[in-house]
């Protein structure tokens, strides 16, 4: 780790700010956040040209915010990136599932969806990209780190060679302390929520026929249509299921807030966040697919069903407030940001 006075100094891949803000850019922002409260830290997070950031930048003495190279995308994170840090001699931090082949960096993989779940990724071509991506980069990483214990040893399954496993950072949830709740128009009054994108590993389908079993409730999920759900939407009859599209974060404490309780039905995540966000904007019944990471992750907190069958006790009672906060004070991005630069003392 390159140091000055006893300044830990690194770059931060700054490519998250050109992409969709969803949970692995929600991820770098919060933990740059942490950094920016640290003292002996100079962080500086190099960007390609983009005229639009999808999050905004951080005012701090010790966080810089650099203009790198002339390309954007993949072209800018394998170009444009290595060729600044090179020039700079200091340390790479890359948090967003990716890395530059021609730098030795610091590594977060969030996880292997498309190696474990090949059905589930929307194009053939991604299943051997994303292979062939991490391949290149995490034998030559100085360390990787991951999410959550089921993700760790999924990684260390697939790429048995790099002999030591990766970090668990885990996630946090501090930041829905800064949101202001914004309402959100034309959902009925009591709902069940959902919240997520539209990849078929989410499998929003189940939410679907709990609509379709359950004509006398209406559940909501923040994300967008697509024709799969359109077709069986309009087949089956089903109008008590609403579709939000995209949703900010002040629509999001809403519902979170609102809701009789939020159901997650993935058959696969790397940690799963909207939960936790969800009991830390006070919703205290989550239901969750019963699969090892939300074992890992929400332990007795949560209810758990078969996200293949059909069936979810809507009616059960809620987590106790006692429960919630042991929950909460579990993770933060304070922990995050603390063990990702303990891991980069080398």
């Amino acid at each position: 780790m390159k140091t000055e006075n006893n300044t830990m100094k690194f770059i931060l891949n700054g490519r998250f700010m050109e992409q969709p803000f969803t949970g692995i850019q929600r991820f770098t922002q919060e933990v740059l956040k942490q950094f920016s409260l640290m003292k002996n830290l100079q962080v500086y997070v190099a960007m390609p040209p983009i005229s639009k950031l999808s999050a905004p930048k951080i005012i701090s003495e010790n966080i810089e915010y650099i203009t790198v190279g002339k390309h954007t995308g993949t072209r800018w994170e394998q170009s444009d990136l290595p060729k600044f840090c090179k020039e700079q001699n200091l340390p790479l931090l890359c948090t967003g599932n990716n890395a530059p082949i021609l730098y030795r960096s610091f590594v977060v993989l969030h996880d292997v969806l498309w190696l474990d779940m090949k059905q589930c990724a929307p194009k053939k071509s991604w299943v051997r990209k994303s292979r062939l991506m991490i391949r290149s980069f995490i034998y030559r990483s100085h360390k990787v780190f991951t999410v959550s214990h089921f993700s760790a040893e999924r990684i260390h399954s697939l790429f048995p060679k790099r002999k030591e496993l990766p970090t668990v950072v885990y996630n946090g949830m501090e930041h829905t302390a800064e949101w202001k709740e914004t309402p959100v128009e034309g959902l009925p009054q009591t709902f069940y929520l959902s919240v997520g994108s539209v990849y078929a590993h989410k499998n929003f389908k189940f939410v679907l026929m709990l609509a379709k079993q359950h004509p006398e409730l209406s559940f909501v999920i923040a994300g967008n249509q697509n024709m799969e759900y359109d077709k069986f939407l309009a087949e089956n009859n089903i109008t008590n299921c609403y579709f939000t599209g995209y949703m900010n974060d002040g629509q999001l404490a809403y519902l979170y807030h609102r809701c009789e309780g939020f159901i997650l039905p993935s058959l696969y995540e790397g940690f799963g966040i909207p939960p936790l966000e969800a009991v830390a904007c006070g919703c205290r019944k989550i239901f969750l697919s019963d699969i090892p990471v939300f074992h890992e992750i929400y332990g007795d907190s949560a209810i758990y069903f078969d996200p293949h069958g059909a069936g979810v006790p809507l009616e059960c009672a809620p987590m106790s407030e006692q429960s919630a906060q042991a929950l909460l004070k579990k993770y933060s991005w304070k922990k995050t940001a603390e063990k990702i630069l303990q891991g980069m003392q080398i």
